[in-house]
């Protein structure tokens, strides 16, 4: 029996989370659409977490589905569609899969000083167990230098004004010391130890543009643990980055 003495004991728990960039269910190279093999993927990653990104919604190269509310059927989880653009008579994005439910869904269009594609970011607020409450977000920045710099200083911005532990998994488009990467570690930290994880191409991995990103908030409550590419997983034309993370309660 405790007594009034006592502090009670802490429990540590995991968290794993799991960014990956679908390629709309398609593997590199293929208009093969098989999100099957997209679920067993990330069934196999254990992820509670998921950040996806290149997301069709009624899209008629991937049979007119909504990708995100398919894939949280196939693997019993909550979802979240964040659309970037409207593409071939339906929508394009990223989403957010969960273990969890999820509260306070919303998006947010990310700037866009120069021309290039529209990217958004997917957020949500999950309570995990041991009422643990984060943010959660999935995004995608643009293949251009200067609209990626305005996006991560958004993102910067947002982790300011959340005011909350904040996991940001995503295609980043842009390598570990890029200025652009090198600009969001004044806020966050990257799912890397001494090295990144390659993810792309997804045969013979070259680059690290893949990675869930964690406030500064986030790093005083969870240890980050380790991330480890899932090498060998063709589903896609990247491969799926696990980012572990452990907190007490």
């Amino acid at each position: 029996m405790q007594t009034k003495s006592e502090k009670p004991k802490s429990s540590t728990k995991s968290l794993i989370t799991l960014t990956y960039n679908i390629h709309h269910g398609a593997p590199d190279k293929s208009d093969v659409v098989n999100l099957q093999d997209i679920a067993d993927v990330i069934k196999k990653s254990g992820a509670a977490l998921v950040a996806l990104q290149e997301i069709d919604v009624n899209v008629p190269r991937s049979g007119n589905t909504h990708q995100a509310e398919e894939l949280a059927k196939l693997l019993d989880m909550h979802f979240y569609f964040s659309k970037s653009i409207d593409y071939s008579g339906g929508e394009y994005g990223v989403a957010i899969l969960s273990k969890y439910p999820l509260s306070n869904t919303r998006n947010e269009l990310l700037p866009m000083p120069t021309s290039g594609e529209q990217r958004s970011i997917a957020l949500a607020t999950v309570n995990l167990p041991g009422d643990k409450s984060i943010e959660f977000a999935s995004t995608h920045l643009d293949l251009n230098a200067e609209n990626r710099m305005a996006q991560v200083i958004h993102l910067n911005e947002l982790s300011q004004k959340l005011n909350k532990p904040l996991f940001i998994g995503g295609d980043y488009n842009a390598q570990p010391h890029s200025a652009e990467m090198l600009t969001l570690k004044k806020e966050f930290t990257l799912s890397c130890m001494e090295e990144c994880p390659l993810t792309i191409p997804v045969k013979n991995p070259a680059r690290a543009i893949d990675f869930v990103a964690h406030n500064k908030l986030a790093t005083s409550q969870f240890k980050f643990q380790y991330a480890t590419a899932m090498e060998g997983e063709y589903a896609s034309d990247h491969l799926p980055l696990i980012a572990i993370y452990t907190y007490e309660f």
